[in-house]
C-alpha cells in the first residue's frame, strides 16, 4: 500500500512540474471574452501560430519592463482578425497570414534601436519596400517611400510610434525566417500589411505633417491599405482602440492620453478630446465588418463620453462645443 501511495505521490509531483512547462506563453496574461474563445479558435485552426505567438510574447517581454498591455493588444487585434475572417468567410490560408501580420504589427513600437535614423535600419527598409514594391505591392500609394525630406526627418525617423510600422515590418521576416516554413510571398504579404496599418491614424498622420513643414508629408511614411490582409490588419488595430473600459472611466488610458498627451484639463475636456478622436477614428475603418464592430462599441462609448461633458445621449459634442482647440 506504501509503494502504491508513493507511486501516486510521484505521478501527481511529476505532473505539478510539468504543467508549468506545458502552458503557453501568453495565458500568464489574462484576455477577457469574447476575444479568447477566437483566440482558442484560430489556435485550434492554425497551431503553427503558436510559434508566432511566443515569439511576440517573447520579443515584448524583451522590450518591455510591464509587458501585460502590449501583450493583450496584440493578442486582442489577432482575436478581432480571426472574428473578421470567419465573418467575411476568406480561406484559411489567407487568415493565417492575417493573423500573424496582426500578431507581429507591433513587434517594434518599442524596440528603442528601430529607428530611421539608424544608416543600418534605414538601408533595410528601403531595400524592404523596394522588394515589396517589385512584388506588386504598394500600387494605390505612388508617393510612398519617395520624399527624402520627409524620410529622413530626425524628428519623424526617431519616433516609434511613427515609424514602428516600417520597422516592424523588417522584424516580422526575421521571425517567419527563424520560425521556418513561409513561402516568400507569404513573408512579403504579411510585411505589406503591418507596413499599411498604421495609415487608420489621423494623428500621426496630422504630426507627420505638422513635422514635416506640409500638408499630405504623410503620404511618403503611410502607404494606403490594399489587400484584404491590409485591412483586416488596419481595422484590427482600431477596433481594439474602442474598448469602453480603456476610454470612458476616469484615469482610463484614452483620459490619459487627453490629459498627458493633447492638453486636456479637467473631465469635461477629457471627454470632448477623446469623443473627437475616436468619433474620427471610427471613420478610418476599410471593411464593412470592421465599421459594423466598431460601431457595436462606439454606441456604448459615445453616450457616456457625452454624458461626462454634460449632455444628452443624443447631443453631438462636436456640434455644440465644436472642435477641440488642440485640433483645430
Amino acid at each position: 500500500m506504501k509503494r502504491l501511495l508513493r507511486a501516486v505521490a510521484c505521478l501527481v509531483l511529476g505532473w505539478g512540474f510539468l504543467a508549468p512547462a506545458m502552458a503557453a506563453s501568453q495565458d500568464r496574461y489574462e484576455l477577457p471574452e469574447p476575444y479568447l474563445a477566437w483566440e482558442k479558435a484560430y489556435l485550434r485552426a492554425f497551431p503553427q501560430l503558436q510559434a508566432v505567438m511566443d515569439a511576440m510574447v517573447k520579443t515584448t517581454v524583451a522590450q518591455l519592463k510591464e509587458p501585460e498591455q502590449d501583450v493583450l493588444h496584440n493578442r486582442v487585434c489577432s482575436a478581432l482578425v480571426y472574428k473578421m475572417a470567419v465573418d467575411l468567410k476568406l480561406p484559411g490560408d489567407t487568415q493565417r497570414l492575417a493573423l500573424i501580420a496582426d500578431l507581429l504589427h507591433n513587434i517594434h513600437k518599442e524596440e528603442k534601436t528601430a529607428v530611421l535614423t539608424s544608416g543600418q535600419v534605414m538601408e533595410q527598409s528601403t531595400q524592404a519596400v523596394s522588394r515589396l514594391r517589385a512584388a506588386g505591392y504598394f500600387k494605390a500609394s505612388p508617393r510612398f517611400w519617395s520624399d527624402d525630406a520627409v524620410l529622413k526627418n530626425a524628428k519623424i525617423g526617431a519616433n516609434r510610434s511613427l515609424v514602428h510600422h516600417i520597422t516592424g515590418a523588417l522584424e516580422a521576416e526575421r521571425i517567419m525566417n527563424e520560425i521556418g516554413g513561409f513561402q516568400r510571398r507569404e513573408i512579403d504579404l504579411v510585411q505589406a500589411a503591418i507596413i499599411a496599418h498604421s495609415t487608420g491614424y489621423w494623428y500621426f498622420r496630422a504630426q507627420v505633417d505638422q513635422l514635416a513643414g506640409r500638408a499630405e508629408a504623410w503620404r511618403a511614411i503611410y502607404p494606403e491599405p490594399e489587400s484584404i490582409v491590409d485591412q483586416l490588419a488596419h481595422d484590427a488595430d482600431l477596433i481594439s482602440q474602442f474598448v469602453p473600459e480603456s476610454v470612458v472611466p476616469d484615469g482610463s488610458k484614452w483620459r490619459l492620453l487627453a490629459k498627458n498627451r493633447w492638453g486636456a484639463k479637467g473631465a469635461r475636456e477629457e471627454a470632448h478630446v477623446v469623443y473627437y478622436v475616436f468619433q474620427r477614428l471610427f471613420e478610418e475603418a476599410k471593411t464593412d465588418v470592421g465599421r459594423q464592430l466598431a460601431r457595436e462599441q462606439w454606441d456604448v462609448i459615445r453616450p457616456q463620453l457625452a454624458g461626462i461633458m454634460g449632455l444628452g445621449a443624443n447631443d453631438d459634442p462636436i456640434r455644440t462645443m465644436g472642435v477641440p482647440k488642440v485640433f483645430q
